[in-house]
C-alpha cells in the first residue's frame, strides 16, 4: 500500500494528503487499488507547513500524488475492526 503524509498549512489552514512512498513506481491515489476500497487504515502523520497549500498557491500539482482534504470528521468507533463493514458502533459528537 502507498504511504501518505497529511499536510496542514499554517497560512490558509487547508489540509491535503501527499504520497510519501508509493507501493510501486508511478502508483498513487489514482492507480493504487487500496485507495477507495472502503477499508479503514491508520491515519497518516500530520506535518505542519508554513506556506500555502497546493490549491491556494496556484501551482499545478499531480492529482495522482496530491489530494486536497475537503472535510475532517472526529468520530470514535467501538467494534471488531475499523471498517464500516466490521461489526460495531460509531459515535459522533456534535
Amino acid at each position: 500500500m502507498c504511504l501518505t503524509l497529511h499536510w496542514r498549512s499554517r497560512c490558509c489552514e487547508h489540509h491535503w494528503l501527499q504520497i510519501r512512498q508509493p507501493c510501486f513506481p508511478g502508483y498513487g491515489f489514482s492507480t493504487c487499488s487500496q485507495f477507495g476500497d472502503g477499508v479503514a487504515r491508520e491515519p497518516a502523520p500530520i506535518v505542519t507547513f508554513d506556506g500555502l497549500c497546493p490549491a491556494c498557491s496556484m501551482l499545478i500539482y499531480d492529482k495522482n500524488q496530491v489530494r486536497m482534504i475537503m472535510d475532517i470528521r472526529k468520530r470514535w468507533r467501538w467494534g471488531l475492526g475499523p471498517s464500516k463493514s466490521d461489526p460495531g458502533i460509531e459515535c459522533s459528537v456534535m
